[in-house]
């Protein structure tokens, strides 16, 4: 909690990017995704840059749970499974560790489970292998497949794949879906990562809610008319977020946009952790404002208390049923708490001692 807000990272997922767990043959994409991870930061945060002996690692929970609820002040976590992205060899977030890690402290986090396969009959006896195991709050999907060596696109409105899962999903309880959008994932083919397959489920599935990960990243305005006809759709902010440390302008058009054309009672905070340190995305947050030459220059109104208050944890409380007096109960003592209390170490305390 910060200035009386509640704060919920919508997304972390502890990568293993070990030297065991890398594609050999899909260099150019490692080498991309640690430079997303320093393209976070500006010169001011240059102390939360994993080197690369610290980022090229199976990072565990611990670092992240440090990271998140002991360096920075957040108060519940989503944990997102990942499945193999194509520069791995295997998965890139398991969806055990994900469980073991809510199980140790199941009033800190919710958890998403994930699948990677092309077959739905056995994507599905998957999800449901997860669901009964770790009760999981959820499914993270990638519009693709890696395997062999390819990427294999799918879109969200197709019918041999996606509309079966869904309705699985819908039909047994899992009712958030959240799916990565907008940035492009090679070897697959861009058009995977548009969102002009989102409408058709968004509005066959009403009951359930649709997070676009990365959503602002790309595709604004069109990204602002599905959230004004789909009252289903949230936008999970990862990445977008970095924007305001290190391109300001570009984070107040595509957020002033968004809050002015459709409100903040959609949008949630995320950092992708480990990807991104939460700390100086909040504090970056805490007293920001639009500049006026960019409210002119948009046409965005500013922001206010409610919309901070909304966007870094009461939305992503109200999508996962988090009762606020609850949590702030249940999290007072803890480990991490106590942890706190004695003294806020350094980022990354639990690679770097």
């Amino acid at each position: 909690m910060i200035d009386d807000m509640i704060i919920v990272d919508a997304v972390v997922h502890p990568w293993n990017m070990s030297p065991e767990n890398q594609n050999p043959l899909a260099q150019p994409q490692i080498d991309a995704v640690y430079a997303s991870h320093k393209l976070s930061y500006n010169a001011a945060n240059a102390a939360f840059i994993l080197q690369p002996d610290e980022f090229f690692r199976d990072i565990s929970f611990d670092v992240v749970g440090r990271a998140e609820f002991v360096e920075s002040p957040v108060d519940y976590a989503v944990l997102h499974s990942l499945p193999n992205l194509g520069f791995g060899l295997g998965e890139i977030t398991l969806p055990e560790k994900c469980a073991a890690f809510r199980q140790q402290y199941p009033h800190r986090v919710s958890m998403l489970g994930t699948v990677g396969t092309p077959i739905v009959a056995t994507a599905i006896d998957e999800i449901k292998r997860q669901q009964d195991l770790f009760a999981i709050d959820g499914v993270k999907l990638y519009p693709a497949f890696f395997y062999d060596g390819i990427g294999q696109g799918w879109r969200m409105d197709g019918k041999d794949w996606a509309t079966p899962f869904l309705e699985y999903c819908r039909d047994n309880g899992l009712r958030r879906v959240a799916v990565h959008k907008a940035l492009w994932l090679e070897p697959a083919p861009r058009s995977a990562f548009d969102i002009d397959d989102l409408g058709s489920p968004l509005a066959r599935f009403p009951e359930m809610s649709f997070e676009m990960v990365h959503g602002g990243t790309a595709f604004l305005d069109e990204t602002i008319e599905l959230m004004k006809r789909h009252e289903n759709l949230f936008l999970t902010l990862e990445t977008t977020f970095s924007y305001l440390l290190t391109r300001p302008r570009v984070f107040d058009k595509v957020l002033g946009k968004l809050i002015t054309e459709v409100g903040s009672d959609r949008l949630l905070f995320a950092s992708g952790n480990n990807l991104a340190h939460p700390l100086p995305l909040i504090e970056g947050f805490r007293k920001y404002q639009f500049a006026d030459t960019h409210c002119e220059e948009f046409g965005i109104r500013q922001l206010t208390d409610a919309d901070k208050c909304n966007i870094m944890g009461r939305n992503a409380m109200a999508l996962y049923d988090i009762d606020e007096a609850a949590l702030l109960a249940s999290t007072a003592d803890d480990d991490f708490a106590r942890a706190r209390r004695a003294g806020i170490p350094q980022p990354w305390s639990g690679i770097r001692g």
